[in-house]
């Protein structure tokens, strides 16, 4: 077992334009599974405000559409770096167990695994490994694995997540890979601001984290 270590949506002026954007959305609930729910006119940003270098880096992917399944919601996000927009998916199964109890982590239930799922969108994330080596100066030709990459996952919350609330959840991945240990980041999940963000836990973990993204 590893060790553990340590937009409000603004009221439309009028009636009418609350009824054109209310129009434009479709709505999820609990007999709606598998449907899309659209973020409405969402306003991609910068992947990081880092440049290539040993600075340890954070990234932001915003959330720009988000399907319910029975038992999950499946987020796609984007981002720009440079000229080109990159990005993944992201499956995240909801009620993940609470790892934090009574205050302190709990290794018993804290660690799952196949609980958040990360898949390629294509070119955009081809894209995304392509900014990473770039930003860790560790440049790569491989593209985003075709498989499905399955970290092991703590939950550092104190509560079981519940993917319906608007708020934020923080996670701590383990991607294990071919070159190196088990790559580590600080994941967070927020479904207030819609969007993803992940940071590197030390600058050690890069080669393992393109590894695991590229499966190489």
């Amino acid at each position: 077992m590893y060790k553990i270590q340590s937009i409000a949506i603004l009221a439309t002026a009028t009636l009418m334009l609350a009824a054109c954007g209310n129009s434009n959305q479709k709505k999820t609930d609990g007999s709606d599974t598998a449907t899309a729910n659209t973020i409405e006119r969402v306003r991609i940003e910068k992947l990081t405000n880092g440049t290539p270098g040993p600075e340890k880096k954070n990234f932001f992917l915003r959330i720009t559409d988000e399907v319910k399944t029975d038992s999950s919601r499946i987020y796609t996000t984007k981002s720009l770096y440079n000229q080109d927009t990159v990005g993944a998916k992201f499956e995240i199964i909801d009620f993940i167990p609470a790892g934090i109890i009574d205050g302190q982590p709990s290794d018993d239930v804290g660690f799952t695994k196949g609980k958040i799922k990360i898949t390629s969108l294509g070119t955009q994330s081809n894209n995304l490994v392509k900014a990473l080596g770039e930003l860790f100066q560790m440049p790569t030709s491989d593209g985003f694995t075709k498989d499905v990459v399955l970290p092991n996952v703590f939950s550092s919350n104190k509560m079981n997540v519940d993917l319906s609330k608007k708020t934020a959840y923080s996670f701590k991945l383990f991607l294990e890979n071919k070159k190196a240990a088990p790559a580590e980041l600080f994941f967070n999940l927020d479904t207030y601001k819609h969007g993803i963000e992940f940071s590197e836990k030390d600058p050690s973990f890069r080669a393992g984290l393109l590894s695991a993204l590229t499966g190489k």
